[in-house]
Formats: structure tokens, sequence, C-alpha cells
């Protein structure tokens, strides 16, 4: 069995990204790779997020005319030394 159990293609782009925190902080980073479902953020080991806590993602300066988000909320799914795996969370709304 496949070890990469991604449900979509990754790609290699580096875009600037402006995380939000829900205490209202931001923080500046940059994208390695993107895919529909998620996408890979470069942040030192200090400065990163818990896996589970969800976060707002805005594409920040000329990223926005390269690239469209598939959700602005994401969850951190994933941590390494170099950066963190974030997925896009698909909010449902209230009829």
């Amino acid at each position: 069995m496949d070890a990469d159990k991604r449900k979509s293609e990754r790609r290699l782009i580096s875009l600037t990204v402006e995380l939000i925190y829900p205490s209202g902080e931001t923080q500046t980073v940059y994208t390695r790779d993107m895919s529909e479902s998620g996408l890979f953020l470069i942040i030192e080991k200090q400065k990163q997020p818990t896996i589970g806590e969800c976060i707002k993602v805005s594409l920040s300066g000329d990223s926005k005319n390269e690239a469209v988000l598939p959700s602005p909320d994401a969850a951190v799914v994933r941590q390494s030394p170099d950066g963190i795996g974030l997925a896009f969370i698909e909010m449902e709304l209230d009829e």
C-alpha cells in the first residue's frame, strides 16, 4: 500500500501567507507546497502552532494573484522541524 495517504496531488509553490490565530495574532510565513486539501508552511519549530489548532489562512500581497485557497480555515495536522502541514476545513452553513 502507498505510504502517501493524501487525497490530492501536491504542487510545489512558494506563496506568502498570513496566519490569523483565534487570539487575533498574525504571522507571515511561506508555503512549500499546496494541494486542494491542504498546504505545507515553512515555520521555525519554536514558532509553530500545535497539532489540532485551527487557524485562518490568507494569501498576502502578490500571492493573491497567483493562487486561490479552497478555504480560509485550516487545522494543523502535522509538524516537522522545518514547518507544519495544514488541512483545509470545510465549514458547513446552516440553512
